[in-house]
């Protein structure tokens, strides 16, 4: 028998059978839609990390003020009046040759910048010279704070891409000027386009895009005047290592000297986003894995659907099988016509289960904010997982009805 011939009478079969068709379906549709889904969050989820990571910089160490309360806050104020601050990020790379950039962070959200009469929903950000080397951010137009900038304490920004839009949008912005706390900031460039990396990073650091970045030194003369000490420490120290078999090395060495110089005060955390990316992603892959297998179990019910269905209908056509070995067909033909017919449903199936699974993925997208990405290769081992239950569950059917004796089946009512 023609394999043309046989796909069509399993087709007309199944068109004459569709509700029993539909049911034995089921749970490979909802196998194959659940390994869509899950494959398409771990995936997105893959993605979103890489794009963290790109945005908090690899092989970076960030050196976090830690704010205490009650006692550890009267401790440390004893031990570490300062907290934070310029001459600890001195002492990290004057101590640390394995160090390849670095940079001190002063964070003002607390501060508003406005061009002409209007707002801009900006952050303040004080930056070191060598943060766009340490982060790997790249200058749209215009350049990056200088050490002069630095040293003298300049009133010179950088804007990000959603500020130069919102305040600069039909001209270029390098001269012209902000106003931050009353006085008048000239734009010296603006950072490409970054993104948030489609939600919220394992370390906050703020939309790039919408911050403003201003020299350190500027923000910490010019813009905290507070006669507290602690007014004018330090938010953040990022750190760059240039060689990635000194990350953890480098990472002891940092926490060791700072404890000294705070003289053992808690007020600062070492954050290695690579070490947290990881632990998150070990956490998505054993939550993955619990789906698949739950995936898995949906498909294996799936497959024995198909099975028990394909054993009713052997019985049901037990004459048509009589009928077909006495004009000629031989065991092959019948096992043959019954594995397809159980081929057809499976692959059928999957087709439908694949695409319930992109519009789930579709919906978590739009609907739940999580950002899904279906791999090709999910499609294709979908497709293979389909026509493999459909061969699996529908063999043994198949070779029950090749094995019937034709002169018993003809004797079948």
């Amino acid at each position: 028998m023609l394999l043309g011939e046989s796909v069509r009478i399993g087709i007309t079969e199944i068109r004459m059978h569709k509700l029993r068709s539909l049911l034995t379906m089921l749970g490979v549709i909802f196998g194959i839609a659940a390994v869509i889904g899950v494959s398409s969050i771990g995936a997105g989820a893959a993605a979103g990390l890489n794009k963290q990571l790109a945005l908090l910089g690899t092989n970076t160490i960030r050196v976090r003020k830690v704010e205490l309360k009650g006692p550890d806050a009267v401790s440390a104020r004893r031990n570490s009046p300062y907290g934070m601050t310029l001459d600890d990020a001195a002492a990290i790379r004057e101590v640390l040759p394995s160090i390849e950039s670095l940079s001190p962070i002063k964070y003002r959200k607390d501060l508003n910048a406005f061009s002409g009469d209007e707002t801009l929903q900006a952050d303040i950000v004080g930056a070191g010279p060598e943060l766009p080397q340490v982060v790997g951010y790249r200058m749209k137009t215009g350049r990056f704070i200088s050490d002069i900038d630095e040293k003298e304490a300049k009133q010179v920004v950088v804007i990000g891409a959603d500020v130069r839009r919102a305040a600069f949008p039909l001209e270029d912005p390098v001269g012209k000027q902000l106003v931050i706390a009353g006085q008048l900031y000239t734009v010296i460039g603006v950072v490409a386009a970054r993104g948030s990396g489609g939600g919220e990073t394992v370390i906050d650091v703020g939309n790039v895009d919408r911050q403003i970045f201003l020299p350190v030194n500027t923000v910490l003369r010019r813009l905290s005047p507070n006669t507290d000490p602690r007014a004018h420490n330090l938010d953040e120290i990022v750190i760059k290592v240039g060689d990635e078999a000194l990350h953890a090395s480098t990472a002891q060495v940092v926490e060791n000297l700072l404890s000294r110089r705070h003289r053992e005060a808690k007020d600062f955390e070492l954050l290695i986003p690579e070490e947290l990316i990881r632990q998150q992603q070990e956490a998505e892959a054993i939550f993955q894995n619990v789906l698949i297998f739950v995936a898995g179990l949906s498909l294996l019910v799936g497959g024995i659907g198909i099975m028990n269905i394909m054993l009713a209908t052997v019985t049901q056509r037990t004459r048509e099988i009589g009928i077909r070995r006495a004009l000629g067909a031989t065991r092959n033909d019948i096992l043959g016509q019954f594995l397809i017919e159980s081929l057809i449903i499976s692959l059928l199936g999957g087709g439908i289960g694949i695409g319930i699974g992109y519009a789930m993925a579709e919906g978590m997208e739009q609907y739940v904010g999580f950002e899904t990405l279906i791999p090709m290769q999910a499609v294709v081992l979908a497709t293979g997982v389909a026509a493999g239950v459909g061969f699996v569950f529908g063999f043994y059917p198949s070779m029950k009805a090749a094995q019937l004796d034709p002169i018993e089946a003809l004797r079948s009512e």
